[in-house]
């Protein structure tokens, strides 16, 4: 079971995850925040154990994600993590979003000022 604190900071929200996180409580977050997040998110994995996730529960994460997310012009996630297995997942999950049609962009980073930098930069 996972740790899960969400705040607001800079216009920016994060969710930042420790412990073990369970695809349950990746859902239960999205559908209890997500209204409630700002035009930017980061999920931070930093302190993560990662629990692996199945495609069919990736599938399940995006459309709930594109469901609980009111559309934000403009609006991007990224994830951060330092763990390779965490990190490939949130590739893997950016991929997945992008072709499924959500219209926000999904980035993975390894950095968290990166990820910042990027949620703060103009749209290519």
């Amino acid at each position: 079971m996972a740790n899960i604190s969400v705040e607001q900071v800079h216009g920016v929200t994060i969710v930042q995850i420790s412990g073990k996180l369970t695809f349950e409580e990746t859902i239960s977050t999205i559908k209890n925040y997500y209204h409630m997040a700002t035009r930017h998110i980061i999920w931070d994995f930093t302190d993560e154990d990662a629990t692996p996730i199945t495609p069919d529960q990736f599938r399940k994460i995006i459309s709930t994600a594109n469901e609980y997310l009111p559309f934000k012009e403009g609006g991007k996630t990224a994830y951060v993590s330092t763990a390779d297995s965490t990190y490939g997942m949130t590739r893997m999950f950016s991929v997945l979003a992008e072709f499924s049609g959500i219209p926000y962009p999904y980035r993975a980073f390894r950095d968290f000022e990166e990820a910042v930098e990027w949620l703060h930069s103009p749209p290519h």
